[in-house]
Order: C-alpha cells, then structure tokens, then sequence
C-alpha cells in the first residue's frame, strides 16, 4: 500500500510541474545522477586500478630483478651449509692423529705432523698443518691432499714444498695444510 501511495504522491507531484521542468526532471536529473556516480564511483574507481597495476608492475620488476639473486644466495647456501658442518665436526679433533690415520690409510709415511694455533675470527678458528714426509711417492703425496680436502673435516691445503727427489721418483718434503672448525670460544 505504502508502494502505491508513492507513486501517486511522485505521480501528482510530476502533473503540478511546468512543461520546461518536467523536461530537467526527465533528463536533468539521470544526467546529474550519471554525472556524480562518473565522478564519486567511476573515476576514483579508475584510479585504484591504474594504482594496483602500477604497483603489481613495481613488484613483479623488483622480482624479476631479485630473483636471480635469491637463486644464487640458494646456491651459495647449498655450498656454504655442507662446509658449515664440517667446521661444526672438527671442533674437538685431534688433527695429529687424524692425519696419522689419513696418510696410513693412502700408503704414506709420514714423518712429522705439527699443528700451529692459526687466527680466530668470527667464531672460526683456522690452525696452520705442518706434515713432513720422507721418500714417498707423489702420487700418494697428492692422494693425502685430496682425501684430507673431501673428507669428513675441514682441510685446505696452502702448499707443497718438495726437498729432495731421488732417481727412483721419491720425494721429501712437507705438505703445509689449513685447518678450520668452530673454536671453543665460539
């Protein structure tokens, strides 16, 4: 009932209007009406999406720029961790021994294994390895290097100084070796 006592009300309302103002009526007020909704809906509505796509624009050119960055700190991450457990292993090694055990195990003899307290920086301590060696082959010489850098513990080897080499292809020397792992303190 309230419905069609409305539409009598709008009904009579529109009768009592001149000619000139029941034409703004008609046109006048859908044109005021789609004027305001282009101008409070339409437009800021516009804009919001021109905003979102600029921004989604930013970030998918800042990933796109990261992004090779990320890949290579996971490569760098998948080398860095493997040696990370090493120096975690080697906390309470005894080298001398161990290096007994290495060169045994590829046939050298070993004469002399000195181990010389290296720096400590960032938690890491690095000790300089002496180990002298006396009428070996180098081929087990260059072996002892290599098991000891692939191995369990920590080991990168400074240099070779061969002493003496005979006729039968046998060398003296010493193998100068670093050895890293977590210091006590650290």
């Amino acid at each position: 009932m309230k419905v069609s006592s409305l539409k009598e009300r709008l009904f009579d309302y529109f009768s009592s209007l001149s000619e000139r103002e029941r034409w703004v009526v008609l046109i006048g007020v859908p044109l005021l009406t789609l004027i305001v909704y282009t101008f409070a809906v339409l437009i800021p509505l516009e804009t919001l999406i021109l905003d979102y796509k600029r921004k989604k624009e930013l970030v998918e050119k800042k990933f796109t720029t990261i992004e090779p960055q990320v890949k290579e700190l996971l490569c760098l991450k998948e080398k860095v961790d493997p040696i990370k457990e090493k120096l975690k292993r080697g906390t309470n090694l005894d080298v001398p021994s161990f290096i007994q055990t290495v060169a045994r195990m590829v046939g050298l003899s070993v004469k002399n294994v000195k181990v010389m307290p290296g720096q400590t920086r960032g938690g890491f301590e690095r000790d300089v390895v002496t180990v002298r060696f006396k009428e070996a082959e180098m081929n087990k010489v260059t072996r002892f290097i290599s098991v000891l850098e692939k191995g369990s513990y920590y080991f990168r080897a400074d240099g070779i100084t061969v002493t003496d080499y005979d006729e039968n292809g046998l060398v003296s020397g010493k193998v100068t070796l670093f050895f890293y792992r977590r210091s006590s303190e650290g």
